[in-house]
């Protein structure tokens, strides 16, 4: 059965936790008692509209702990998306700290965190990305193409080819390899999308609404995938999501409210 997620302390010295400057990661101000995939240390994040500030995140405190499926819910302008992005270092936060395992992404600079992301993290967003022109399987390989250069991709091409097929199959789509997206269904992209987000092998998947876009039907069949894909190739999920439904798939359920986690 979900839970409520229960926010994190702050180590200090003999004060009250304060909002830590975002070129400081003070590692040992978190008391975690157990091995963490993602932690997020009193992240703030506001956006400008002229000269009106929209705060969207007022302090968040979270840690995901290795092999978790959590989902992150909460009503539109809750901030669950741009947690996500932040998460999954697309974004920087205004204030606080993130970290993937033992590493802070805050003092990273932007190439280290571009290594980052395209070797640890798997993202899967709403609408698929899929490129048009590229049939599923060349769609899965992609983050591949991206991150070898030349040689490098001549020379291994062959062996994540192999990866590709099998992912595609584990979703359900080895029928599909040749297919381009106008050629699949919705259901079909985003589990294409999926097997795209897991090419390199990484440890973390974030789902930014992966059934948003999909009918009843199309969305269980994704979460399926999803919590056999947790198994079989150890990740930790983090998923945001607007349906509370799906959201009862997960492990944990984290519930932002006005900017911060409700206790």
């Amino acid at each position: 059965m979900s839970s409520q997620a229960q926010p994190i302390s702050h180590a200090t010295e003999g004060t009250a936790a304060s909002v830590s400057p975002v070129t400081d990661c003070p590692r040992d101000r978190l008391r975690v008692t157990q091995p963490t995939a993602l932690t997020a240390v009193n992240v703030h994040k506001s956006y400008h509209s002229g000269s009106v500030v929209v705060p969207v995140l007022r302090g968040v405190d979270v840690a995901i702990g290795e092999g978790e499926f959590a989902a992150i819910v909460g009503q539109s302008g809750s901030g669950k998306s741009t947690l996500l992005h932040l998460l999954g270092t697309l974004d920087k936060p205004d204030e606080g700290e993130i970290w993937i395992g033992q590493d802070c992404v805050n003092t990273m600079k932007p190439l280290e965190r571009d290594r980052l992301r395209n070797r640890d993290i798997g993202l899967i967003f709403q609408f698929y990305h899929l490129l048009p022109e590229l049939t599923a399987l060349e769609n899965v390989m992609v983050p591949r193409m991206i991150g070898n250069g030349l040689f490098a991709w001549l020379r291994n091409r062959r062996h994540y080819e192999k990866r590709a097929k099998s992912l595609l199959e584990k979703v359900g789509l080895g029928h599909r390899l040749q297919h381009r997206p106008n050629q699949m269904s919705g259901g079909e992209m985003q589990r294409a999308a999926i097997a795209r987000a897991l090419i390199t092998k990484p440890q973390l998947l974030l789902a930014d609404e992966p059934t948003g876009n999909l009918d009843r039907q199309n969305g269980e069949e994704v979460i399926r995938a999803l919590m056999t894909l947790r198994d079989e190739e150890s990740l930790t999920i983090v998923m945001v999501t607007h349906d509370d439904e799906i959201a009862q798939s997960a492990n944990r359920i984290i519930r932002l409210t006005e900017g911060r986690v409700a206790a």
